[in-house]
């Protein structure tokens, strides 16, 4: 932490430079919106209809593609059940949901009992 108190108007300052909307709501928890203008000049390259989930031209293996479509159907999906879609061993996933992680194309929330996964 860089300075106590002072994130809230950090936050605000930089999304007024970059020309973004931002609300914060307090109630028994925090929320911050942020909305920005991707259509502006100096992202005129970015595509308007980015398609989520494109499973085709990402730089992993069948096996991986597999595990995020499994993840897809049921976030709370076990690694023994993985290996068993997979037909390979336990181990082989957990090295294959390592570099998933590491690609950011999933993310482990929360604790590996009770936890869940997300594909990002």
């Amino acid at each position: 932490m860089e300075k106590a108190g002072t994130g809230i108007k950090r936050v605000t300052n930089a999304c007024d430079n970059n020309d973004n909307k931002i609300t914060f709501n307090f109630s028994d928890s925090f929320w911050v919106t942020i909305k920005t203008n991707i259509h502006k000049d100096n992202n005129k390259d970015v595509p308007v209809n980015v398609p989520v989930n494109v499973l085709v031209n990402i730089p992993v293996n069948d096996r991986q593609k597999a595990i995020i479509a499994a993840i897809q159907k049921n976030n709370n999906i076990t690694i023994n059940q993985l290996a068993d879609i997979c037909k390979v061993n336990e181990k082989t996933i957990r090295r294959n949901l390592k570099k998933l992680t590491e690609l950011k194309f999933v993310k482990r929330i929360g604790s590996d009992k009770t936890g869940y996964w997300k594909v990002i």
